[in-house]
């Protein structure tokens, strides 16, 4: 059943009139006629099950409150360097959908791309649209936030209970262990921070300068990841084991 999110409280058997982007994905694409049923995501979170009253004017009506909570037990916040081309869009996708709460675009000294603020901002939309339908599509309870570009000095307000760094040379040197010590250390309603590099990686100075800050070093295995498949590799290791070994 197809899901959207609604910027308001819901109450149950209160109609509301959903916004103007969904109701022509609800009437247009996915060809539903009123009386047909939909779930909504409100503003605290919360799944309702709901008919469509009318579809052309997009008015709602929630029936059943869901005990639904598809989200992970721990708040993970995914640091990414600007990679070329649209591989941050990509990541932006799949990292919403293997449970991402909080994205931050970081501006490292390897990073070839540089937007400044202003150039973000353009892009923020499209940011927020590309995490709104990938939450819609997964089934999330909510949608993951994105701040604006930050640099390694900026990034400490931000820190979590627990922070990492994927560093390729923690790897070479066969210390694999920091990433599972953590994973089997933190606990529900913890948070959790990583950071991933660019094509390039972090150089050696920001490292030292996220070792400072209390930020760990961490190995992601024998093989070397493309920077657009380390985050994804990160995220799925956690959601495994917050999810599946329970």
């Amino acid at each position: 059943m197809q899901k959207y999110f609604v910027n308001e409280s819901i109450e149950v058997n209160k109609t509301f009139e959903i916004e103007s982007g969904d109701q022509h994905h609800i009437e247009k694409v996915m060809r539903n006629r009123s009386g047909n049923q939909i779930i909504c995501v409100d503003l605290n979170h919360i799944q309702y099950l709901c008919t469509i009253e009318d579809v052309q004017a997009g008015i709602i009506l929630p029936i059943e409150k869901l005990d639904i909570n598809n989200e992970l037990d721990i708040e993970v916040t995914l640091v990414y360097a600007l990679p070329k081309g649209d591989k941050f869009e990509f990541v932006l996708q799949k990292a919403c959908e293997l449970g991402a709460h909080h994205i931050i675009p970081l501006s490292s000294k390897r990073c070839v791309v540089k937007l400044t603020k202003e150039k973000f901002n353009k892009k923020l939309p499209r940011y927020q649209k590309i995490l709104k339908e990938a939450s819609e599509q997964s089934g999330r309870n909510q949608i993951p936030s994105i701040e604006e570009v930050k640099t390694i000095k900026e990034l400490k307000p931000y820190l979590k209970d627990y922070n990492l760094v994927a560093y390729e040379e923690t790897a070479k040197q066969h210390q694999h262990g920091e990433l599972f010590h953590t994973l089997q250390q933190i606990q529900t309603g913890n948070s959790l921070m990583i950071i991933v590099g660019c094509e390039g990686g972090f150089d050696e100075s920001e490292i030292k300068e996220l070792n400072e800050m209390g930020v760990k070093c961490c190995s992601l295995g024998n093989r070397i990841l493309r920077s657009e498949t380390a985050p994804l590799y990160l995220m799925s290791v956690i959601g495994y084991t917050r999810e599946l070994v329970k």
